[in-house]
């Protein structure tokens, strides 16, 4: 699965907000150990059009571990008679079933029967079931397409299982470590066709039905049945040329977006061949398949052999994608490719490992668009993302561990949708990467694949084959393994600040860590300490990216030798490890003079550069530094000419400008920053001159935005030109004059600074788009116009307007819209039962709404008031108490800043 990617400006929301799960890893709502499966034989009819159910059968072999009476597994919302529970010893001797039963809360279902059933003795337990084809997004569901041929509604069933949907679907063993033989029959009106996980085998006629066939698939080998996946449609099928003879590789779409499949057809096979190579493992299916489905709860999800995909994630019309949307997709692709491997050939045991199979998935998707397009720089640029969002979101004192304990179902969901799984993970094996080295690393994933091929496996598992490796090649200490760094970093909270003090007189540096926090706690976290990878320059070489030593809990507080006539010193080269770094004033005074020399600036590498600015801003904003120092350091932007530093200042003083938004300040901090931006924004300001390279364009997207936001008078009134000419083309839809790498960003402002005629044409656009939905929707809550946002929010909770995959966007571009959040938080107040009636099959839309609000309210009044809310609406929340605390700290952490520095921001 494929956390939905967002923009610039989502990404840096997300990392001012906490997340909260509170476990313990529990059996109370896991399956009983008495059996396991060994194959399923399942058989589905599905009934489109006119009735929108199904009905099947599956028939379980199954083989007894400790002996008991009573088989136990999953079913919810399907329809069972429960007088059609067959109970067979080797398929042949039926065995009287007793009594069949069902736990609503725990999903299961209880098979007793007459005999004991005895350890190693095989059994098939057959069921008939039926249930409905709901538009939930989730288990078995239908979907649908407007034909533009005829224009008739067409209707399709589609799969999505991850993590507890299998269950709605057949009666299984629905958890990951129950892995089984799969061997698929789908019955289906004909003149549609079905796909599954394997190769398509053969069709007969239906005997029961002359309108319908039945269409059989290979059987597949042991996998878990959040991986199962089937789809009955009228889609059209793109193969590719493979450069792999012996893996056949499609595209799978409605017929009037066929021509966008070039993109995705032609990277899918390098993209396989390059995951073959490195884990050194063949594709062990004879076919990988790629759907884009109309209505997708998730970005994307990687059933093995048929990975599905929102359509926007996986088609592209070439002549109009931008190549941050070129990137995106080839980024998903290559993840959802990973996952065949890392989930489909080894799979974690338990829903705690998802950080770690999403987590390598990430990191070998950065990893293959690198490989593939080596001009991108791709893997530098999201992991300086990923580092932003993770030094935010993981110093709340509400964060969590990376590798959380799961006790119950409904705990799995905040954890897969939680922005720090997708993002931590990758820093973290990148950090591994680094200290073990690169062969050493692939060598030791390479030996864990080989070793747990078609099992299960959990993140122990791995930290010993790397360990194994590594002590193999010389590259790590016998006396130390990965398990006991690792676990410092995984089931610890947070990350830590790597406190240097130098004694300038004696010539030496004092090395201390503690965890680090964005409001400081009444005494210093002494529980918690990291085993950190020490590397450090004084010299300007910063390409040694292998530890020197090891700073833990044993060495806390190291003092070594450093030369006193040394300018400056600075640890974590290349930004490889998670952690701050607090340098005394006259250290940053020395790196400050490097970096204001426009000859000497880039001796410090641009990594090092954005770490210096995140920490500097980060230190100033808990009060640890003076910000007088930080943005003495910032001066040195005039002569930046790379985006990640750019991203990483701008992304920083954004948390400054919202918590000055509604403020009288706020009007002379936008002047200081247009200030700031005044040289690259020269650069940039003709939008219709091309730049070339995907860093480029980044920093001129990220650049013409802010000149915009921060009211740069020319920016606005050429975006406004650009604009209003689109909107006096011919064609809009089909000929958009505006630069193609701009027009998010011109579109986002046209609709902030221009008025009601703008955001109608905009709207127009919107119903219109083929591809582009999700990026108009955040545009148009952009707009400072109250009446037209109040319009916009309420069309949310109408799925014929808007659907409801595009909520979570809008509620965001909403509420941390100036104009806007005022009227998302009366919005809230008065329709919360409408709210939540309709979001609650959305997860936690009604949380993140919540959370959206909080991070912009900074006073105490606004948090008693935002309390008394929630305390009064309990009944909407899951855990009213958790929420509150979680709003409480991101609230309180506005209020102490704004406390502490809104008198003192401004005049720098």
């Amino acid at each position: 699965m494929k956390f939905v990617g967002f923009k610039l400006i989502f990404i840096i929301a997300l990392s001012l907000m906490g997340s909260v799960v509170n476990s313990e890893e529990t059996s109370d709502f896991k399956l009983p150990t008495n059996f396991k499966p060994i194959s399923y034989e399942l058989n589905v009819t599905t009934y489109l059009e006119d009735k929108f159910v199904f009905e099947g059968v599956v028939g379980i072999r199954m083989t007894c571990v400790e002996a008991t009476d009573t088989i136990v597994l999953h079913s919810t919302s399907l329809n069972i008679d429960t007088k059609s529970v067959v109970l067979a010893n080797g398929g042949e001797n039926v065995i009287p079933v007793s009594s069949v039963s069902f736990d609503p809360d725990k999903e299961f279902m209880h098979v007793k029967s007459t005999v004991n059933f005895k350890p190693c003795d095989e059994f098939v337990l057959t069921i008939s079931f039926t249930g409905n084809l709901t538009d939930d997004l989730v288990g078995y569901y239908r979907s649908s397409y407007v034909d533009k041929e005829s224009n008739q509604t067409r209707w399709l069933a589609i799969t999505y299982f991850e993590p507890l949907g299998a269950r709605r679907a057949f009666p299984c063993l629905d958890e990951p470590v129950y892995k089984a033989i799969f061997k698929i029959r789908l019955s289906h009106k004909k003149g549609l066709t079905s796909i599954s996980n394997m190769k398509f085998m053969n069709q007969i006629n239906c005997p029961s039905n002359s309108d319908y066939v039945v269409d059989e698939f290979e059987e597949s080998p042991p996998m878990s049945t959040y991986l199962v996946v089937y789809m009955v449609s009228d889609f059209v099928y793109t193969e590719a040329n493979s450069e792999n003879d012996q893996v056949n590789y499609r595209i799978i779409c409605k017929k009037d977006l066929a021509n966008q499949t070039e993109f995705a057809i032609n990277l899918g096979p390098k993209a396989l061949k390059y995951h073959e190579e490195y884990f050194d493992e063949k594709f062990p299916l004879h076919k990988q398949d790629m759907a884009a489905i109309p209505d997708f709860s998730s970005r994307s999800m990687e059933n093995w052999g048929l990975a599905t995909f929102q359509e926007s994630g996986l088609l592209m019309d070439l002549d109009v994608t931008v190549i941050d949307d070129v990137y995106e997709i080839a980024h998903l692709i290559i993840h959802e490719l990973a996952h065949q491997w890392f989930g489909g050939i080894v799979t974690m045991k338990w829903w705690t490992g998802l950080w770690l199979n999403e987590g390598f998935a990430e990191y070998a998707g950065f990893r293959g668009v690198d490989f593939l397009f080596p001009e991108s720089k791709y893997f530098q640029v999201e992991n300086v993302k990923n580092f932003l969002l993770v030094l935010d979101q993981d110093s709340l004192q509400s964060a969590h561990p990376l590798a959380v304990a799961i006790g119950k179902p409904d705990e799995i969901a905040p954890i897969s949708a939680d922005p720090i799984t997708f993002a931590k993970g990758p820093i973290l094996l990148h950090m591994i990467n680094t200290f073990l080295g690169e062969n050493t690393f692939k060598q030791g994933v390479r030996n864990y694949i080989h070793k747990y091929k078609f099992s299960n496996a959990e993140q122990d598992d791995l930290w010993c084959s790397l360990t194994e490796e590594a002590h193999r090649q010389g590259t790590l200490d016998k006396n130390l393994t990965v398990k006991q760094i690792m676990d410092t970093w995984t089931l610890q909270t947070g990350y830590p600040v790597l406190n240097v003090i130098r004694d300038y007189s004696a010539g030496t540096v004092t090395l201390s860590q503690e965890r680090y926090l964005s409001i400081k706690s009444n005494g210093t976290d002494n529980k918690t300490c990291w085993w950190i990878p020490i590397t450090m320059t004084t010299s300007g070489d910063f390409n040694q990216t292998n530890p020197t030593f090891w700073l833990n809990c044993e060495n806390n507080n190291l003092t070594t030798p450093l030369a006193k006539d040394n300018e400056w010193v600075i640890y974590n080269m290349q930004m490889t490890v998670l952690f701050r770094v607090f340098y005394d004033t006259q250290n940053w005074m020395g790196i400050i003079c490097t970096l204001n020399d426009p000859t000497k600036y880039e001796t410090i590498p641009t990594l090092n550069r954005v770490q210096l600015i995140l920490d500097s801003l980060s230190f100033s904003q808990v009060g640890d530094m003076d910000y007088e120092i930080t943005f003495q350091l910032l001066k040195y932007l005039k002569h930046e000419k790379e985006y990640t530093p750019w991203f990483a200042a701008l992304s920083g003083l954004v948390m400054i400008d919202d918590l000055l938004k509604r403020t009288p300040n706020h009007a002379v901090f936008q002047k200081n920053m247009r200030d700031m931006l005044s040289c690259m924004y020269s650069k940039y300001r003709n939008m219709d001159e091309k730049v070339n390279g995907y860093e480029n364009i980044q920093l001129q997207n990220l650049v013409i935005y802010r000149a915009c936001d921060y009211q740069t008078k020319d920016c606005i009134q050429r975006v406004l030109d650009l604009f209003r000419k689109w909107m006096k083309s011919s064609d809009p839809d089909n000929n958009n004059i505006l630069p193609k790498e701009l027009k998010d960003t011109i579109r986002v402002r046209a609709i902030q600074y221009g008025g009601e005629e703008e955001w109608n044409f905009l709207w127009e656009r919107y119903q219109r788009s083929k591809s582009e939905k999700n990026d108009i929707i955040y545009a148009l809550g952009c707009t400072s116009i109250e009446s037209l946002l109040l319009r916009f929010l309420n069309w949310s909770l109408d799925e014929t307007i808007i659907p409801r995959k595009f909520v979570s966007i809008l509620l965001y571009s909403v509420t941390t819209n100036e104009a806007g959040f005022l009227v998302a938080k009366e919005f809230l107040y008065c329709k919360i039962a409408d709210i939540y009636e309709y979001y609650q099959r959305q997860g936690d839309s009604l949380g993140k709404y919540v959370d959206y609000i909080a991070s912009q309210m900074k006073t105490k009044e606004e948090l008693e008031e935002f309390k008394s809310f929630i305390i009064k609406s309990s009944c909407y929340f899951k855990e009213p108490d958790v929420v509150i605390n979680q709003i409480t700290e991101t609230i309180q952490r506005n209020i102490d800043w704004t406390s502490k520095f809104y008198n003192k921001i401004v005049p720098y």
